[in-house]
C-alpha cells in the first residue's frame, strides 16, 4: 500500500472495488433502495455476531467471515451516503395513508402539501375518493342505528301482541277447561264463582292491552316517519272561542208557545224521546269485538 492509497477517501465505491479485487465480486448498490440496504446490513450483522459468539476462533479467521465482514463495510458506507428519505418524495402515497389523513381532518390542500413531489391531480382525485367513502360510511352507520331503533320499537309491539294471544287463549280455552275441571271436582257453585271472578279480569286485561298495542303501533309510526305525533289529550282547540259558546239560562226554562208547557231542554219531539219505554243500554260493541279478536288470535296461535 502506497501513500496515494492512504489518502484516497473511503467511500462505498472504493470499498466495493476492494471487495471485487480481493474476492472477485461486488455489490450493485444502485439496484437497492435504502430500506433494502438496511435490511441486508442487519442480516449480515446478525450472522457475524452469531459466528463471533458461538464459533471457535478459527471461524473468525476464515475467508467466509472476512468476506462477510467486507460486505458489511460496503453496506454501512452505502447507507451513510444514501440521501435521506423525504416524506412523500417521488411517489404517490397509498390509499390507506390518504384515508388516514382524511380521518384526521386534513384538507386536500394540506394533504397535497404533505406530498409535494407526487402527481397532484392524481392525489386530489384520491383525496376526493377517500372523503366520499368516509361520508358514505357515516351515512351507512346512521341508517344502521335508525334501523336498530325501529326494530326495538317494533319488538315492543310484538311482545304485547304475544301477551294478547296468551290472554285470548286463556279466555277461550284455559278458563273454560279449568271451570269444567272445578265443576267436576268441587261442584258447579265453585265453578260458576270462579268463572265470574276470572272472566271479567281477563276481559279487562285484554282490553287494556289492546289499547296499549294501538298506542305502541302509533309510536312505531312516529319512529318510521309513517305517522305524526299525537297531540296531548285535553289540548284546547286554538280556534275555539269560549265567548262564542251558547249559554242556557237555568232560571227561566223555555216554554212551548202552543201548549204552554215547559219544552224539552234538547228540543226533541215525543218520538225522539223514546216514550215510556224502560231506560237501559245494550251490550257494548267493543266488548263483543274484543272477544271476537281474542278468538281469532287464539286460533292463530294454535
Amino acid at each position: 500500500m502506497n501513500i496515494r492509497e492512504i489518502k484516497t477517501p473511503i467511500t462505498a465505491a472504493t470499498l466495493n472495488e476492494s471487495l471485487a479485487k480481493r474476492y472477485g465480486t461486488k455489490i450493485d448498490i444502485s439496484k437497492f433502495t435504502l430500506p433494502q440496504l438496511e435490511d441486508a446490513r442487519n442480516k449480515i450483522r446478525t450472522m457475524l455476531k452469531d459466528i463471533e459468539t458461538n464459533e471457535s476462533f478459527d471461524a473468525v479467521k476464515s475467508e467466509s467471515y472476512q468476506k462477510s465482514k467486507l460486505f458489511l463495510d460496503v453496506l454501512n458506507q452505502a447507507i451513510k451516503e444514501a440521501p435521506p428519505i423525504v416524506e412523500g418524495e417521488g411517489k404517490m402515497p397509498s390509499k390507506a395513508e390518504v384515508m388516514k389523513c382524511c380521518k384526521d381532518g386534513m384538507t386536500v390542500a394540506e394533504i397535497c402539501k404533505k406530498y409535494p413531489d407526487c402527481d397532484q391531480d392524481k392525489l386530489k382525485a384520491l383525496c376526493k375518493e377517500c372523503k366520499d367513502e368516509l361520508k358514505e360510511s357515516v351515512i351507512k352507520e346512521g341508517a344502521e342505528d335508525n334501523a336498530e331503533l325501529v326494530m326495538a320499537s317494533k319488538d315492543m309491539v310484538d311482545r304485547v301482541t304475544g301477551w294478547m294471544e296468551d290472554t285470548a287463549e286463556m279466555q277461550t280455552e284455559s278458563m273454560l277447561e279449568l271451570a269444567d275441571a272445578i265443576r267436576d271436582e268441587m261442584g258447579a257453585e265453585k265453578s260458576e264463582a270462579f268463572t265470574n271472578a276470572v272472566k271479567p279480569a281477563l276481559e279487562a286485561m285484554y282490553t287494556a292491552m289492546e289499547s296499549t298495542r294501538e298506542a305502541l303501533t302509533n309510536g312505531v309510526g312516529i319512529v318510521t316517519g309513517e305517522g305524526e305525533p299525537v297531540d296531548a289529550m285535553g289540548a284546547e282547540d286554538p280556534e275555539a272561542d269560549p265567548a262564542m259558546e251558547p249559554t242556557v239560562d237555568a232560571e227561566e226554562p223555555a216554554v212551548d208557545p202552543e201548549t204552554g208547557e215547559a219544552a224539552d231542554d234538547f228540543g226533541a219531539d215525543a218520538a225522539a224521546t223514546g216514550g215510556d219505554a224502560e231506560a237501559g243500554r245494550e251490550t257494548r260493541e267493543s266488548v263483543a269485538r274484543s272477544r271476537k279478536i281474542g278468538t281469532l288470535l287464539a286460533g292463530k296461535k294454535s
